[in-house]
């Protein structure tokens, strides 16, 4: 298998290729209808929609991004890390959709396409041999520098380009959030975070608890990620009033479980890093999780050095963002589930030549459905 792969991918030049993933990037909304993947949705500068190869059910958890993140046409899958496996280019994307379309792929393990019949597709859907294809080194070294440029311009971009006060984030939400203390969390900790209800029919936000993002120095909002406060609908899977109907299949990503606001990219920042930083240089060590409530129920229980990743996957933004936290040590706490594990193993093997790295492994879900006592047994005691 291994010798075959090897054979591959030499006889495919990697310039060639970057056209290749280019074009399709030109050609997205073709390229989805032809896959038949009309439920992936445009939501600012990326797609965004259930992950198509592992058949997931997080409206959200799937983003492509034509225009480039760190290049153009490269794509995440939030839940269970499909991009570690079909690698995190448009290509790898393509070969993803087929192997669950031939071989109903939905985990590691499960049979794939190759890497020569994903390019035989995209040869036949763009209309000519990719090996055709030629590119000048003058055209190389220009798509290189307008790359940078565009990578530089893209991290100013990103800056939030209003800057909303914690006062005003305050004004404009209700408190205290009824649908998180319903789940367990309690009204002081909430209230610290600034967690409430949007009930403002005009913002994008709209009967949601939302859940504001700030930077580093706990000034300005720089993102919110809002959860619906309706459970989903076993009629159409969307989340939504059962007072109305059910929304039409191109709305339904409104109606996703978690959403965040429109331009905000979680890969770019770390929950929490505002209140544990200088916990992080006092202990030396930095506490990695999922999600915010994550952070919230372990601060009820004393622990204050955690910060979530929004996700069970660390960008490279997040781990320069460590770097420069004062941490020596890391320590993950993942999801009690198969996308958690991997996420820990990921974890490990990006960061172990420069930190210490521990994992604690939980007996509940996730932290947030422990007990103070339960953290107190399985967490702290380990600390």
């Amino acid at each position: 298998m291994m010798k075959t792969k090897k054979n591959q991918y030499p006889s495919y030049n990697q310039h060639q290729l970057k056209v290749v993933c280019d074009k399709l990037c030109e050609k997205i909304e073709e390229l989805l209808d032809v896959l038949g993947l009309q439920d992936i949705k445009t939501n600012g500068k990326m797609l965004v929609g259930n992950c198509p190869i592992h058949d997931g059910d997080n409206k959200t958890a799937f983003n492509l991004y034509p225009e480039g993140d760190y290049y153009r046409g490269n794509w995440k899958c939030r839940t269970h890390n499909c991009d570690k496996i079909f690698k995190g280019s448009i290509i790898g994307f393509v070969r993803g959709v087929l192997s669950n379309k031939k071989y109903n792929w939905t985990q590691e393990g499960d049979q794939t396409v190759s890497f020569e019949e994903t390019i035989k597709f995209i040869e036949k859907f763009l209309g000519n041999n990719t090996k055709d294809i030629n590119i000048s080194n003058i055209e190389i070294d220009k798509k290189r520098f307008l790359s940078l440029i565009k990578n530089i311009n893209n991290a100013e971009q990103k800056k939030p380009k209003t800057k909303i006060s914690r006062k005003n984030v305050q004004k404009s939400l209700i408190y205290p959030c009824e649908y998180f203390k319903n789940r367990g969390f309690s009204e002081t900790i909430l209230n610290k975070y600034d967690i409430g209800l949007c009930h403002n029919p005009k913002k994008e936000m709209y009967n949601r608890a939302v859940v504001p993002i700030y930077d580093q120095e706990y000034k300005y909002m720089v993102g919110c990620s809002g959860r619906s406060i309706f459970d989903k609908c076993e009629q159409c899977k969307a989340y939504h009033s059962t007072e109305d109907g059910c929304p039409t299949d191109d709305k339904k990503w409104q109606y996703s479980k978690w959403r965040h606001n429109y331009g905000f990219l979680t890969q770019h920042h770390l929950y929490n890093i505002w209140f544990a930083k200088k916990f992080i240089i006092e202990y030396g060590s930095v506490i990695l999780v999922e999600s915010p409530g994550n952070v919230w129920k372990l601060e009820e229980a004393g622990i204050h050095n955690s910060v979530a990743i929004f996700g069970s996957t660390l960008s490279d933004r997040q781990k320069i963002l460590l770097d420069g936290s004062g941490a020596m040590t890391i320590i993950t706490i993942m999801d009690n589930d198969e996308a958690g594990k991997k996420a820990a193993k990921n974890i490990h093997d990006k960061c172990k030549n420069t930190y210490n790295i521990k994992n604690i492994e939980i007996s509940a879900s996730d932290i947030g459905d422990m007990s103070i006592e339960e953290i107190n047994q399985q967490i702290k005691a380990i600390l």
